[in-house]
This record gives C-alpha cells, sequence and structure tokens, in this order.
C-alpha cells in the first residue's frame, strides 16, 4: 500500500456529533445570503446603478465585471472560512492547519475568480456582438467546455495527485480501461466522471482504496459501473445539462437583447440565473436521491450482498456529514444522496427512473451561467477540492 501522509488533512476523521447539521445551517445561511442579496439587488435594480461608475468601453465594461466578481468572493469569505476550517475544527473533523487553510482557499478562490470573470467577459463579448443567440449558444458551450476540462480545473482549484501505481489493479478490478486512484487532502472528495454524455473516465479516491475494506472497494467500484451501466449517470447528466440550458434562456430572456452586451447586463444575468439555481437547489435532490436508490438497486439484484453493501454505505458516509437519519422534510429539499438508513432500510427503485448525480453536476454548471451559488451550498462551502467535483456517493 502507497502511503500518503502528505496530502492528508493533519487532524483524524473522529468527531463530535452534529456536524452534518451544523453543515447545513452553514448552506442554508450562504445559499440564502447570496439569493437575498441577488432579489434585493434586482429588486433595487443596482447594476444600473453600478453602470453609472463605468464608462461605454470594453475595458470600463470588464472591471465592472472584476467589481462584481470581487464582491461575490467578499461576500462569500465568510462561509469558507466557517465551512473548510471553523466548523470541521469544531466537531474533531479533518482539517488542515490554519496557515494550510488560508493557503489553499486563496489558490481556490483565486482561480474561481478568474473563471467566473472569463465565463462573464465571454458573455459579455457574445451580447456585443451576436446579441440574445450569442449570449445563450456561449453559455451553453461553456457548459460543455466546463465538463470537457472538469478534472484539469479541478486540480488547479486544489492540490489533486494521480496515484498512477494503483491505476492498473483498479482497472481490472473494474474493467474499465479509464479508472483513475486520485489523492486530495479534503476527505469529503469522492471524485467521479469525466466527459460530457460519455464517461471518458473515472476517478476513485486514494483514500477508499487505502481505507476501506476490500469488499466494501469492490462495491464501490462495482456501483460506478452500475451507474453507466444503468443510465441514472447519463439521466442525471442530460438533466443538470438541460436545467443549466434552461436557466441560461431564462435568464437571458428575462435581460434583453439590448442589454447583453454590457456589463449592467451580465452582472444582471447572472443575478436571474442565481435564482434559478436556487429553484434547483430545492427541486433537484428529489430525483438525483432516486438516482441514488436505483444503483443501489442494481447493486442488490446483481448478486451484491446486502450487508456488503450496507457496509460500503456506512464506510462512505463516514466521509461526509455522518448523518445516518434525518427527517423527511430536511432531506427532501437539501440532500440529493439519502441518509444512510434511508438508503438501507428506505424502499427500493422498484423501476424507478434515477437521474445520479443531477443537483450537483447542476451547481458546478451554474459557472457557466455566471451563477453565484457553486460554492455556497453545505457540502462544499470553504472546501477547495470540493466546488469541481462535488460528493457524488
Amino acid at each position: 500500500m502507497i502511503q500518503t501522509h502528505a496530502t492528508k488533512p493533519l487532524v483524524a476523521v473522529t468527531g463530535a456529533t452534529g456536524y452534518g447539521r451544523a453543515r447545513l445551517w452553514l448552506g442554508i445561511s450562504g445559499v440564502g445570503t447570496m439569493v437575498v442579496l441577488a432579489a434585493t439587488s434586482l429588486a433595487l435594480d443596482v447594476p444600473h446603478q453600478l453602470a453609472a461608475v463605468f464608462d461605454d468601453s470594453l475595458a470600463s465594461q470588464t472591471l465592472m465585471l472584476l467589481a462584481f466578481v470581487l464582491a461575490y468572493v467578499i461576500v462569500q469569505a465568510p462561509f469558507d472560512l466557517f465551512g473548510g476550517y471553523l466548523l470541521p475544527k469544531r466537531f474533531g473533523r479533518a482539517h488542515p492547519s490554519a496557515g494550510r487553510f488560508v493557503a489553499g482557499l486563496l489558490r481556490g478562490a483565486s482561480v474561481h475568480a478568474v473563471l467566473l470573470l472569463m465565463v462573464g467577459v465571454a458573455l459579455l463579448l457574445a451580447g456585443r456582438s451576436f446579441g440574445l443567440s450569442g449570449t445563450i449558444t456561449t453559455g451553453v458551450l461553456v457548459s460543455i467546455v466546463l465538463l470537457m476540462i472538469r478534472r484539469p480545473l479541478a486540480g488547479m482549484i486544489a492540490p489533486l495527485k494521480e496515484r498512477k501505481e494503483t491505476v492498473s489493479t483498479v482497472r481490472d478490478a473494474h474493467n474499465a480501461p479509464s479508472v483513475r486512484v486520485i489523492e486530495s487532502a479534503d476527505e469529503g472528495f469522492t471524485g467521479g466522471y469525466t466527459g460530457v454524455i460519455r464517461p471518458r473516465e473515472v476517478l476513485l479516491p486514494a483514500r477508499w482504496i487505502d481505507d476501506l475494506t476490500e469488499q466494501s472497494r469492490q462495491v464501490v467500484m462495482q456501483r460506478r459501473r452500475l451507474a453507466v451501466r444503468t443510465g441514472a449517470w447519463l439521466h442525471g447528466r442530460v438533466l443538470a445539462l438541460a436545467f443549466t440550458w434552461t436557466g441560461i434562456v431564462l435568464a437571458a430572456i428575462l435581460v434583453g437583447a439590448e442589454n447583453l452586451g454590457i456589463g449592467e447586463g451580465v452582472i444582471t444575468f447572472s443575478l436571474w440565473f442565481t435564482l434559478w439555481s436556487f429553484l434547483g437547489l430545492l427541486t433537484l435532490p428529489t430525483p438525483s436521491r432516486a438516482g441514488v436508490i436505483a444503483v443501489d438497486a442494481a447493486l442488490r439484484a446483481s448478486g451484491v450482498d446486502a450487508s456488503t453493501l450496507n457496509d460500503a454505505i456506512q464506510s462512505l458516509d463516514a466521509f461526509q456529514d455522518r448523518e445516518q437519519t434525518r427527517p423527511a422534510g430536511v432531506e427532501a429539499i437539501f440532500h440529493p444522496v439519502p441518509a444512510v438508513h434511508n438508503r438501507i432500510e428506505g424502499p427500493l427503485a422498484k423501476g424507478r427512473q434515477g437521474f445520479l448525480d443531477a443537483a450537483r453536476t447542476s451547481v458546478f454548471l451554474s459557472a457557466s451561467g455566471l451563477g453565484l451559488l457553486g460554492r455556497a451550498v453545505h457540502c462544499n462551502s470553504g472546501r477547495p477540492a470540493l466546488w469541481i467535483f462535488l460528493p457524488s456517493d
């Protein structure tokens, strides 16, 4: 077994109870703050007031977008501090030292800010040159590009190292030539799939390879394979793209073709799309949970022993919030991955259509609409390693 001490957090995973609920309240606060600010800014026409400070030149309009992105970074910063350092420390969960946290956050926030600025400038130029159709087309193309560059983008935001020594072993077990084992310092990193509508690579966390039992490792690798074979992953990806593209179209229409080529219009577009993303946070967890249950059911149908599957579910939950149960209302609105009890004891899929990871993929894709909720949700607030590949298992 390869040692990875250099990449692991300095504090071991132990922890008091209540961590998951504390993170949930943090996410509610962060998302709520962004949504209230977006709605208030639209109601008071703040983008128009901001535009009075800048002239009509492209350079000045770009500076306006930069000021908007920097304002977003400042508002998000306190939630990052709580989510990435103070809460994990308070509850005895794995976390970096204060210095490493600040350095990692500066790195991640800087790259993320540059990404948002680039998207904003692209939308500005498209609106100037081609109006409504240009903005919509650019937003759609950006979402596709984001999926194409997902892995290198994640590596720029937070350190991710491929463990080449174990790739061949996992490839044989997974029966897929594109499996990659990735080391991340964040215990909640789950990896995922690269590609647009066809998986090109399957990323597995090195921590799973090191810390899970052999039986649990086999289950999680088989689960990744069945997620594709059952169509649950594809359904989730298509739903996330459809939701994102719909939001781009609606936001562009609400702004109007005459305003899309100026900084004021791009900022207004961002605010409308942020409100649309909030709607997704409320609605997409339900089909996403169905995707998780559907893949679990496929595992059971393939002959995986129930106790083995249950052990794997318990082990993966230990890397996340450690919430065995949740109130039905809380889970319905906020959690795209069911609680352990609901996955083990809840009703089986029974032919229900599953949309695996639709909710959290749409959170990542919200950057294509200049959405402001991509780092505010409870599972990744303050954790740059999870901004691009949000926890999916």
